[in-house]
């Protein structure tokens, strides 16, 4: 099977459909503190809004891109979604770089609690008050979906042709699931940037002994996790959707969203439907903002997570085993301090991972391998020199035990270059005379499909379909 799929005529191992996204806070430039202005009411209606939504908070931004081809159409699609939305932005805020948020004083906290607008979510919103407090779930982070090739797919359910379809693609994506979850520890040394907390009142505090910044509250067990006592544990497909059905039925999760490892299958809302036609795509939930990237996450850890992928599907089971688990030691590496080196043997573990990459690099498509070979080359350098990982650089902007000062400084540059860079640059793939309706569609909430063959718009919103070929006014359509 592994010969088959790296034949070098065979590009199916590296196609498949890649999603962002992001969450992001709004912050006023002058409190620094959330903002509390309501989300802009020219992005469209919540209800169904493909594009821009909100989570927890207000002020808690979630952009979310289009299924795309590659990872780099996904990250070029969040860029014009990221413009899109700072050009709505009040005049006294900008958007906060950091997954961990600004100081909340008693004012603020009382305001989360009592400002949603979100009235079908507000049941659910409660039960996550009640459960984790006020702040877990203010932590914003990178999600990146992914589903594999159809004719992947199909490939994988010839190789076993015992199993129903549904069942096969389900393995196939447990498989990936399985390998990236056991492999989380290097994705939070590499790319974790969460080193500290703004708020001495979080449950994150209670676990200094003494004060140091580390890689990544958010991944650690302290930061966006699940209550001590819930273990779902990835042994297999069938026992993952068991434990989570099992915690839904005994009210310990509020639905199959409340589960919050770092990948997830994803599909309808039922996880019997799931077990019954497959499931849609796989959720990575594991990455912190990045903020030294205009869009909160890099082309070089999208393209280090697609080698893990493309690695889980021709070498499966190749994951290490070790001692206290995968999820254990992931925590042992997201509480040490940034520029602390792996152990030895997590080191040996990477370097084995490394010679298996370097086989998948070597048979890409022209397209990704400079990408791959640079995400690569990125990893080898960082195992063994910590300071080049994300949390190291970002430690050296902590003054006086806070980010405050960084995130706003960087916030406000990120903010100046979205805004600089000219429309033609960002939506040059797109046809001039579209550009606007393109741009208009986005933020009324229209599913938008650009096709450059006939120089024409898809849209769709609600059970009305268009095809555009010159600019429009879209208001009119809604």
């Amino acid at each position: 099977m592994t010969d088959q799929l790296m034949n070098p005529t065979n590009h199916m191992l590296y196609d498949g459909l890649f999603g962002l996204e992001i969450e992001e806070h709004r912050v006023n430039r002058n409190s620094h503190s959330l903002s509390q202005h309501p989300h802009p009411t020219t992005l469209g209606d919540r209800r169904t809004q493909p594009y821009f939504q909100t989570d927890f908070s207000e002020s808690q931004e979630e952009v979310v891109t289009a299924p795309k081809p590659s990872s780099k159409e996904a990250l070029q699609h969040l860029h014009e979604l990221q413009r899109m939305l700072s050009d709505e932005l009040s005049d006294d805020e900008i958007i906060w770089p950091l997954s961990m948020p600004p100081h909340l004083t008693s004012s603020d906290i009382k305001f989360l609690q009592t400002h949603f607008e979100r009235s079908w979510y507000q049941q659910y919103r409660n039960k996550l008050f009640e459960r984790y407090g006020n702040y877990q779930h203010i932590l914003t982070g990178v999600h990146v979906n992914f589903s594999p090739s159809e004719n992947l797919i199909q490939f994988f359910a010839k190789q076993h042709p015992k199993l129903p379809y549904a069942t096969a693609k389900n393995y196939l994506f447990f498989q990936i699931v399985q390998q990236v979850a056991n492999y989380r520890w290097l994705i939070t040394y590499l790319f974790g940037a969460s080193p500290l907390t703004e708020n001495s009142n979080d449950d994150i505090s209670t676990h200094y002994d003494n004060w140091h910044p580390v890689r990544s509250w958010r991944s650690s067990h302290h930061g966006f996790a699940n209550l001590p006592e819930i273990n779902v544990d990835y042994t297999n497909f069938e026992t993952y959707i068991q434990q989570i059905q099992q915690y839904i039925q005994n009210g310990d999760f509020y639905d199959q969203s409340e589960f919050y490892g770092p990948v997830r299958l994803k599909g309808a809302d039922n996880l019997s439907d799931i077990v019954k036609n497959g499931a849609a795509y796989i959720e990575f939930r594991m990455f912190d903002i990045d903020p030294f990237t205009q869009d909160g996450i890099s082309q070089t850890a999208l393209s280090f997570l697609h080698l893990l992928i493309i690695d889980a599907i021709i070498n499966p089971n190749q994951w290490p085993h070790i001692d206290g688990g995968a999820a254990n030691f992931n925590h042992v590496v997201a509480t040490q301090t940034p520029s602390e080196t792996l152990p030895e043997f997590a080191q040996v573990f990477a370097q084995t991972l490394f010679l298996r990459l370097e086989k998948i690099v070597a048979h890409a498509p022209e397209t990704q391998k400079s990408d791959f070979q640079k995400a690569l080359s990125f990893a080898k350098s960082a195992v063994t020199t910590p300071d080049k990982t994300l949390a190291a650089k970002l430690a050296t902007f902590i003054n006086n035990r806070s980010l405050v000062d960084f995130a706003l400084k960087q916030g406000k540059v990120l903010s100046s270059e979205r805004r600089q860079e000219s429309i033609d640059e960002i939506f040059a793939s797109i046809p001039e005379q579209l550009r606007n309706t393109y741009i208009q569609a986005h933020k009324l909430g229209f599913k938008t499909m650009l096709d450059l063959k006939s120089t024409s718009l898809h849209l769709t919103y609600g059970d009305k379909t268009w095809t555009v070929t010159q600019p429009v006014d879209l208001s009119e359509y809604i």
